[in-house]
């Protein structure tokens, strides 16, 4: 019996969806299945691959580049488990990772996340540095301020989620332009009535590296204000407004878009609940130039665990 089925789309870099392969396969649930759905024609990728002798491996390739989104639907399409576990090519995982999300899973419908260690530039650190508990709104977890100078008290990203198969018959990834772990959690909790059930340990290594921060430079202050207008009608004025006056406005600051920090503020002030908090991010971004931002983070973050 497959007790969870690992999605994971690749395109172009055949060493790294290698090693997140053999992190996926050394996992201590051995009754899973890996599905690597290859975006396009990438020879180099599908060679690399046939490398890795384990029948619980499986390949799927697109004809020609749909995008990530895409891709992870057609895993989960071509799945035989009732878990999707999700993973990016670039990441790892610890190998206790899918069991203890298997052994947090409740009765009643939930997405289930874990901690992760990010690496990258800035040095290591473990994130979110505060776990969901839901006690708050799933959106307000995501994009309030609830400190006066510390971020980083909520991260979600892709390869900590397990989510229900079923719910890729109500939800796409194919179908959102950006921010798509976001969505994909927030329609799943506050449209479809899921919870989210989070293990309070770093069980997956996110890598930051800079080809993946550059394509962050696509994620627009323009983009991402019609991006929450899209959610208006499933999230809180408290999560509009900080997403525009945290989140949006700390991209627009880290990618010289300094144009976008007016109309961020009147979206958030038409659109949102702004805080005390949340303004004073928001000045922060506008305020300060991003080497200094940087340096403040690192010391403030440290080395973590």
């Amino acid at each position: 019996m497959t007790l969870v089925s690992v999605v994971i789309p690749t395109f172009g870099r055949p060493e790294l969806v290698c090693r997140a392969v053999r992190t996926a396969l050394a996992q201590t649930v051995h009754d899973i299945e890996v599905i690597v759905v290859v975006d396009g024609d990438d020879p180099a990728t599908r060679g690399a691959l046939a490398t890795i002798p384990d029948e619980r491996l499986r390949v799927i390739a697109h004809a020609a580049n749909r995008g990530a989104g895409a891709a992870r639907d057609t895993g989960a399409a071509a799945a035989a488990s009732d878990w999707i576990a999700l993973l990016d090519d670039d990441d790892e995982w610890l190998p206790d990772k899918l069991a203890a999300q298997l052994a947090a899973a409740p009765a009643e419908p939930a997405l289930l996340m874990t901690l992760s260690r990010v690496v990258g530039t800035a040095g290591a650190f473990v994130r979110p540095g505060e776990a969901y508990d839901e006690r708050i709104p799933v959106d307000e977890w995501l994009f309030d301020r609830r400190t006066w100078t510390k971020g980083g008290e909520s991260f979600l990203q892709s390869s900590s989620l397990m989510v229900p198969r079923a719910l890729f018959g109500l939800i796409r990834f194919a179908d959102m332009k950006q921010h798509d772990d976001w969505e994909f959690v927030v329609r799943a909790v506050k449209q479809h009535g899921h919870r989210l059930v989070t293990v309070a340990e770093p069980l997956v290594i996110y890598h930051v590296p800079d080809a993946r921060l550059s394509l962050s430079r696509t994620h627009t202050w323009r983009r991402s204000i019609s991006w929450a207008l899209s959610l208006r009608a499933i999230m809180t004025e408290r999560a509009m407004s900080g997403f525009f006056l945290t989140v949006a406005a700390q991209m627009a600051a880290s990618f010289g878009q300094r144009d976008g920090f007016a109309p961020l503020l009147a979206a958030a002030r038409r659109y949102g609940r702004p805080t005390p908090k949340q303004l004073f991010a928001f000045a922060y971004f506008y305020a300060s130039p991003v080497r200094l931002r940087r340096s403040l983070r690192a010391l403030m973050q440290g080395e973590r665990g």
